[in-house]
């Protein structure tokens, strides 16, 4: 066997490994059993939507990554393996990190790239998001474009500044927050040009981040900005910090995030720039003052209004791109605890197995469902017991859930209305479907207006609705006094048969 065999088979067996504590960590079987909720049904509705209208109903998600969803067929919640696999590809890149850097054996780059690898695939972070929403995309791309920028830095070449180039604007299809990852990348290729003082590297990185800034800024001009909305932007408002009271609002999101952090949020962030000093002492310092600036600048998008700030949600990619770095760090400080020390090797590879095997046991079944709602049985029991004429009215939360649950009758996805969303649904007089266009009293009330002049005496009306909320449901209260309603016990949320008084 050739010297690398060995290596090559220890490779194997640690993916290998990978991929089964994926596989028990995130079951798929509750995935794809458990209905959408309303942050997932619109985006599941995409399946249904012509391929034209992709850059409408995308609204608050990546284009790319909305392709990747529509790519699939409108079957149950089959949809929610797009951000299952994004997961385990970006515990994949987690190993790669880990292990690419210069370390003083080949055998602890597998053990580093094993822990890192945990790290991204126990972070309790991670056990939440198991959602249809483009949050682990977000980690994987970011974890990919560290990962080029690593490998470039072990060797710069034009082939490799032009894949990391490539890779920022690729990611921007798939990824929002890969603006922010991709900038600090690119900004680090041109440093390490910089400090080499090598003109013909620093000409080839300068045109090569100076077209990829070209890319991402026509991505963004052309297909985020357009989805960017007053609504959205109100939904985010408290993430928008302003600069004077930064620290606290820091200390205030950390102690938040403590539990998908799975350790004090204080010990996260030490080993997490553990790591950092690490990856600068194996020779990547591009690599490293990367890392060390992402922080800064997603700090500068939360002030500036351009980005949330420390959700849970929205800074996922941070988060999981701390938990990579962190394990990194651990090996790091306990190689360097072993070496002064004059312990073997052995006892490097135990200490960081008890770790993670802690970290895991101490982060177990943090899996959460989504709120408790289910459109899916309203729906069912509706196309169960509809009637040739009878009426459906949907209340505007529900909308989405109950078009892309809804077997018959395709809607039409219109720009504009008052869900963060940006769009909405409608559907052709002839189908016989009315969907409410707010929560508020008028709203309902027209609603229910033209739903009483369309059944006409003696006419039936199927009355669904969803996430509804304490203030809407006493407008419903309210607006339905002068209706019959029978409630049919379905799931969480009943469905209604109501009919003109």
């Amino acid at each position: 066997m050739r010297p690398d065999g060995p290596l090559r088979a220890a490779d194997g067996s640690a993916m290998l490994a990978l991929a089964v504590l994926v596989v028990l960590v995130h079951p798929i079987a509750p995935l794809l059993r458990e209905p959408y909720w309303l942050d997932e049904s619109w985006v599941a509705l995409a399946t249904k939507a012509p391929l034209a209208d992709l850059p409408v109903v995308t609204s608050s998600t990546p284009v790319g990554w909305t392709f990747l969803v529509w790519l699939l067929p409108p079957a149950g919640q089959v949809q929610r393996l797009v951000p299952w696999l994004f997961l385990a590809v970006s515990a994949g890149l987690g190993y790669g990190l880990g292990r690419l850097l210069d370390w003083p054996r080949r055998s602890t780059g597998v053990v580093a790239g094993l822990c890192a690898a945990a790290a991204v695939a126990l972070l309790p972070a991670q056990q939440l998001r198991h959602d249809l929403k483009q949050y682990t995309a977000d980690a994987a791309v970011a974890l990919a474009l560290v990962l080029l920028l690593a490998w470039a830095e072990r060797s710069w070449s034009l082939r490799r500044l032009v894949a990391v180039g490539a890779g920022a604007v690729l990611g921007m299809l798939l990824s929002h927050p890969a603006a922010l990852v991709g900038a600090v990348v690119l900004a680090a290729m041109l440093g390490a040009a910089a400090w080499s003082r090598q003109r013909a590297r620093l000409v080839r990185a300068t045109a090569v981040a100076g077209l990829a800034g070209l890319g991402m800024a026509t991505i963004y001009l052309t297909v985020d900005r357009a989805n960017r909305n007053d609504h959205l932007i109100d939904y985010w408002d408290g993430y928008f910090p302003a600069g004077a009271e930064l620290p606290q609002y820091l200390h205030r999101r950390l102690e938040e995030l403590q539990p998908a952090l799975g350790l004090p949020w204080p010990v996260f962030v030490l080993l997490a720039g553990a790591g950092v000093v690490t990856v600068a002492w194996r020779r990547r310092p591009a690599t490293a003052a990367a890392v060390a600036l992402l922080p800064a600048v997603a700090v500068a998008g939360g002030v500036t209004r351009s980005y949330p700030l420390l959700d849970l949600r929205t800074s996922h990619f941070l988060l999981v791109l701390a938990a990579a770095i962190a394990g990194v760090g651990l090996v790091g400080v306990a190689g360097l605890l072993t070496g002064r020390l004059r312990r073997s090797p052995a006892v490097l590879v135990a200490v960081v197995a008890v770790a993670a095997a802690g970290y895991g046991l101490a982060n177990r079944a943090t899996r959460i469902t989504g709120p408790d709602e289910d459109v899916r049985a309203q729906v069912t029991y509706v196309a169960g017991h509809h009637r040739p004429g009878d009426l459906i009215l949907v209340n505007m939360s529900g909308q989405y859930g109950f078009a892309y649950y809804w077997p018959a009758n395709r809607p039409e996805f219109v720009r504009g209305g008052v869900q963060a969303t940006g769009w909405y649904v409608r559907y052709r007089p002839e189908d016989r479907i009315i969907v409410a266009a707010d929560r508020d009293h008028t709203a309902v009330a027209a609603a229910l207006d033209e739903a009483r002049r369309l059944a006409g005496p003696g006419g039936r009306v199927w009355l669904v609705r969803s996430h509804v909320q304490p203030a809407e449901a006493a407008v419903w209260r309210d607006a339905l006094a002068g209706w019959h309603t029978d409630l049919v016990a379905v799931g969480p949320e009943p469905v209604a048969l109501i009919a003109p008084g």
